[in-house]
């Protein structure tokens, strides 16, 4: 199914998206490999323990807003998405551990139209990332540019309907 296009999008309104993550040791070991970022606080149990903070590596924060934006995009954007312009407001005021489960909500702060006539615009969605017991662990804002939605000629009825870019 693919998100919704400029003109789909109300100022003010909230989604509670449905998708839902756990979140593991395996995924914060893998994104610490990949992104070289071999923090101890993310993949050492012992160094964690004895920091005396949490006793267990903290999930990597910037992997758990890209999960926030996934679950979001599922719905919102898929297919419309031009580009990603700004995100902004950034706030990690819970830590996520393994064996959490992330949820999202997405609050539409702004629309602004394309200033050349061609459809489309700017939206700015507000993110909140929660865990199983509907504690906030981030939140952040987002500027993102989407397409317009397609004159009725653009859509091919061959091809079960589907928008052809």
């Amino acid at each position: 199914m693919p998100g919704l296009y400029f003109e789909d999008f109300v100022v003010g309104k909230t989604y509670r998206h449905m998708t839902s993550r756990s979140v593991t040791d395996y995924d914060n070991i893998w994104m610490a490999c990949m992104t070289h970022n071999t923090q101890p606080l993310h993949i050492n149990f012992d160094f964690s323990e004895k920091q005396g903070l949490h006793g267990k590596p903290l999930f990597n924060s910037v992997y758990t807003m890209l999960i926030l934006i996934g679950q979001a995009s599922q719905e919102l954007t898929r297919g419309t998405l031009v580009e990603t312009a700004l995100v902004t407001d950034i706030e990690f005021p819970r830590s996520v551990f393994a064996g959490d489960t992330l949820y999202t909500e997405t609050e539409v702060r702004s629309l602004e139209a394309s200033p050349s006539g061609e459809g489309g615009g700017v939206v700015e969605l507000a993110h909140k990332g929660l865990n199983q017991n509907g504690e906030v662990v981030a939140t952040f804002t987002r500027k993102v540019r989407l397409r317009g939605r397609p004159a009725a000629s653009t859509v091919d009825q061959s091809n079960n309907g589907e928008f052809q870019r």
